[in-house]
């Protein structure tokens, strides 16, 4: 019993660190929406507004005025979803944009686009229930473990670990192609008979978001700052675990 308890504190360690990186990454999809996941920065980035200039004005539905609207109420619009697709603010389908005088000209939204944001809120809710059960379960462990604490693995291991899925990924989505990786997710995630994919000139959310090279750029600075919260509680837990519970594994270095 005596010398399988290493092996207990070990596992339960592992699990710990598997567990923080869905903490970590739930904290840092929440951070992240609380500045609207930075379209401010992204905005001028990615070139939005000469893009909005272009198709807002080849737009199918009537909705050509769209070109009347300037970088603030772009901004406003982004954040409006949002915060729908975390249940907060007005309804979608009452959204409107608005010129620069600030008179609204239309509702934003089309039935199509209302339904999808709201699936798209379906699949946030599950996520962070998930997420939060994780968490939940991860911090039970370690008070389970109480003055024993836990053996978490070596920052090596954690970073080779880190960096092997940063490198499956990346192979995946070179191998595949991050269009045909992102069309497929929203294939198996969405439910048959939901539309997802919405032309420029059909859309003035697609055209408004710049759909989906501002999806690449959300997910890159989520990850990276998931990785960098990651990095900072793993190494504060260690520090903590080291000094204020039984001595370190042994073998780690």
């Amino acid at each position: 019993m005596r010398g399988r308890r290493p092996v207990l504190r070990r596992g339960i360690g592992g699990l710990v660190a598997l567990g923080l990186v869905f903490v970590t990454l739930l904290v840092s999809w929440h951070a992240l929406a609380k500045v609207d996941f930075l379209y401010a920065l992204w905005y001028p980035t990615l070139e939005i507004e000469a893009h909005i200039a272009h198709y807002a004005a080849r737009n199918v539905h009537g909705k050509q005025d769209f070109v009347r609207t300037d970088p603030a109420e772009h901004r406003r619009l982004f954040g409006a979803m949002v915060q729908g697709i975390h249940g907060r603010g007005e309804p979608l389908d009452q959204l409107v944009y608005r010129d620069e005088q600030g008179v609204a000209m239309g509702i934003f939204l089309r039935a199509d686009e209302v339904g999808h944001l709201e699936d798209v809120a379906g699949l946030v809710r599950g996520l962070q229930l998930a997420g939060w059960t994780i968490t939940a379960a991860t911090v039970l462990l370690l008070v389970l473990q109480g003055r024993q604490g836990v053996l978490l693995p070596t920052p090596r291991a954690v970073l080779l670990a880190l960096g092997l899925a940063w490198a499956v990924g990346g192979a995946v989505l070179a191998w595949v192609g991050p269009q045909q990786v992102f069309d497929r997710l929203h294939e198996w995630i969405f439910a048959s008979g939901h539309p997802w994919f919405f032309y420029y000139e059909d859309s003035l959310m697609t055209t408004v978001m710049k759909a989906p090279d501002i999806f690449a750029a959300i997910v890159a600075i989520w990850l990276g700052v998931q990785l960098l919260l990651y990095l900072l509680v793993f190494a504060g837990l260690r520090h903590y675990t080291q000094r204020h519970h039984l001595p370190p594994d042994p073998t780690a270095r």
